[in-house]
């Protein structure tokens, strides 16, 4: 397989001719840039709307790959110090969509491709985020602890985003944030016939910067069209409301001591 991009020194001394992102320490202080933009129908699962500077994100679920797409996507589209586009790097993702992430709003010509950094990742990615404001990491093995310390020191420094990919996207210390995908379902196949041409499912946000029971939203991701966007046909789950009708209670309310109906079902059986 050809590999687009290598990195001997001369490269990573290369990098330091990208233009320096806005998202540094200086534009957080100002309070000009409060959050990291990300694509309009991720933002309701997001606190504030967008991702923290600064800090680590961890993807996970089925399909979390289309989640990195998707955030490199918003941070391409709608970054930047006046909102027409921010860098993105991506590390260690020889297999990264760029027809996809562009389908999706992606500005290709602000995408920073290593596809095999080697045992120089930290390097790559250390020198990535004094320049750009998301990486989208898939880090090679076990991050250790120098890395670490490191790697999310520069990232509070420069207002940068790791956003951690892979099977040790869950050895991260410090990720305060954690995207999952789940009930993932494509569209568009009948019995045995039919052309893939879109992907429900929920995303749902949690940990410390997501308290709580987390965040959740239903979102095609992509569509027909490549983009992503609120899946329409969710419909939020039914709640019992006490109080009287007139304010939203139960037209039925369940009679003192009844048993739940599917708690019923199983008595019967």
């Amino acid at each position: 397989m050809e590999r687009r991009t290598t990195v001997p020194e001369a490269a990573l001394r290369d990098l330091s001719a990208v233009p320096a992102t806005p998202l540094g320490r200086a534009a957080r202080d100002a309070g000009t840039v409060p959050v990291l933009p990300v694509l309009p129908a991720l933002r309701p699962v997001l606190p504030g709307g967008g991702l923290r500077p600064g800090s680590v994100v961890g993807l996970g679920g089925p399909g979390a790959a289309s989640l990195g797409l998707a955030l490199v996507a918003g941070v391409s589209r709608h970054g930047g110090e006046d909102g027409a586009g921010g860098w993105c790097g991506v590390v260690g993702v020889p297999d990264f969509g760029v027809a996809a992430a562009a389908g999706m709003g992606a500005a290709p010509e602000r995408l920073l491709l290593v596809d095999d950094p080697g045992d120089r990742w930290p390097d790559v990615v250390a020198a990535l985020a004094e320049a750009v404001g998301l990486v989208l990491l898939r880090p090679p093995e076990r991050p250790g602890s120098a890395a670490v310390r490191r790697l999310s020191a520069l990232a509070r420094k420069h207002g940068c985003v790791l956003a951690l990919a892979g099977p040790f996207a869950g050895d991260w210390p410090g990720t305060r944030l954690r995207l999952r995908l789940d009930d993932v379902a494509w569209d568009g196949l009948g019995d045995g016939h039919g052309r893939l041409n879109g992907r429900r499912a929920q995303v749902t946000a949690e940990g410390r910067d997501a308290p709580g029971a987390g965040r959740r939203a239903r979102l095609w991701l992509p569509a027909a069209d490549g983009t992503v966007r609120p899946d329409e046909t969710a419909r939020p789950p039914l709640e019992l409301v006490p109080g009287a009708v007139s304010a939203g209670a139960p037209v039925h309310p369940r009679p003192p001591g009844a048993l739940p109906p599917a708690r019923a079902a199983e008595v019967i059986a």
